[in-house]
């Protein structure tokens, strides 16, 4: 057989870690899920309800904004503000969890998540949504700065790190998915409320607290209240915690997320208002591309493992990198509805397969003493470019130019590429080597 089979996933003895990338290649992808630590799985079954949660809440929030006479101008600053409040959280965010424990941490922030859903729903002031969002943003900031880190401490080995990730962004995709589909159905059958948004908001809120309630109970603590002796002679200030983590490696991994956070507010928080107008579409039909745009993400998360064995690291960043400079590029320009819808979904999946290689690479780059400090830097500084993403776009779609955020897009991917050719990839190649992979 090509592994050792045990209870609870692979044997953890020296000769599974010599011979993992043998065995790993004798096996298909199901097998590798199977065997799968058991915490890996509870967690990326449960990330369904966060997709289905998010989905729902993605696709109407904007619209509920609007039906309560929102400006586009005001929906970027209420999303500038909140990735604002998630970079100023996110450093504490990262001490939080190595001194209180990253599961308890994390599930605080899923909570928060949920109670922002639930003020969104109750309030229909202007005033209202910035305490909403604020809540909600200090929820995602835990989430961020500690999901990835508890992930991979429960995959236990490196080797499935990468596994693990992609599998938790394909089941959040497809869900997403699910959830912008509900989305757009559930204000027809529930249209009572100050808007006819209103139900489907309270739905999204109780599928988050489902999430906290379900992961709560059946993951484990790890790395919890920094048990071991080194953990407990390292509990500083965070001035002396920014010395001790703080190197020219995470300094050029986070600055480069700062620009993938640029990239991403420019079109995700807005996509379903650039489609409706670009399109003129009605809410159902924005509603089954955005769901077609969820199950194509699912995809794309499925096959980085596949296409980074196959090409290797570096070689796989320039194809994603030329793929999504183009077609963003592409979307600038004035074209058919069904033909901007078809090219926005290739988009947004080649989008995403480069937003999960960036974070599952970038983690994978930093050694394990010093993950929890670079989650917590690296929402920092990508949220700072999410507030200048989001602003930026908010204000050029109010002026009803909403497809500059493409060209804007390709422009700051360009930049990122010369940065990840001459800073990033020097420091990938140098892991790879310690690790003995294909680049």
């Amino acid at each position: 057989m090509c592994y050792n089979q045990t209870r609870g996933g692979f044997s953890p003895e020296p000769s599974y870690l010599v011979l993992w990338e043998e065995r790993r290649k004798c096996m298909g992808l199901f097998d590798q899920v199977r065997y799968l630590p058991r915490e890996v799985k509870i967690f990326v079954a449960t990330e369904a309800f966060l997709g289905i949660g998010m989905g729902i809440l993605g696709f109407v929030l904007n619209f509920h904004f609007l039906a309560l006479n929102i400006s586009p101008e005001e929906i970027g600053a209420l999303n500038s503000i909140g990735t604002f409040v998630m970079g100023l959280f996110s450093l504490p965010a990262g001490f939080m969890a190595r001194h209180f424990g990253r599961k308890r941490i994390f599930i605080t922030g899923i909570v928060l998540i949920g109670l922002g859903y639930l003020i969104f729903g109750i309030g229909t002031t202007l005033y209202l949504f910035y305490i909403a969002q604020i809540i909600q943003f200090i929820g995602i900031s835990l989430l961020v700065s500690t999901e990835i880190q508890l992930l991979f401490s429960y995959a236990k080995e490196t080797e499935v790190e990468t596994l693990s990730y992609s599998l938790l962004f394909a089941v959040f995709t497809l869900f997403s998915g699910i959830g912008t589909l509900m989305g757009g159905f559930i204000p027809q059958l529930l249209r009572y409320g100050t808007t006819k948004y209103q139900g489907s908001i309270y739905i999204s809120a109780l599928s988050i607290f489902l999430v906290a309630i379900l992961r709560g109970s059946l993951l484990p603590c790890l790395n919890n209240n920094g048990e071991d002796k080194k953990g407990k002679e390292e509990r500083k200030g965070l001035v002396e915690g920014l010395k001790e983590h703080l190197n020219s490696k995470i300094i050029i991994l986070t600055l480069y997320l700062f620009l993938m956070g640029i990239v991403f507010s420019l079109v995700i928080p807005f996509q379903n208002v650039i489609i409706k107008f670009t399109t003129g579409w009605h809410d159902e039909a924005v509603s089954y591309i955005l769901t077609a745009n969820g199950i194509i993400l699912f995809f794309a998360s499925i096959i980085m493992p596949w296409l980074i064995n196959e090409l290797g690291v570096i070689r796989s960043y320039y194809y994603v990198y030329a793929i999504n400079i183009g077609l963003a590029f592409i979307l600038y320009f004035k074209m058919v509805p069904i033909a901007f819808g078809l090219i926005f979904l290739l988009r947004s999946g080649s989008f995403t397969l480069f937003l999960n290689m960036v974070d599952s690479q970038t983690m994978s780059a930093v050694e394990e003493s010093k993950r929890d400090f670079f989650g917590g830097a690296r929402t920092f500084l990508r949220s700072i470019g999410g507030a200048i993403g989001s602003f930026a776009a908010g204000y050029v779609i109010q002026r009803g130019k909403s497809t500059i955020v493409f060209l804007i897009t390709s422009v700051i991917l360009l930049i990122s590429f010369v940065y990840f050719e001459f800073l990033v990839k020097p420091i990938f190649i140098k892991e790879l080597e310690k690790k003995g992979e294909g680049m």
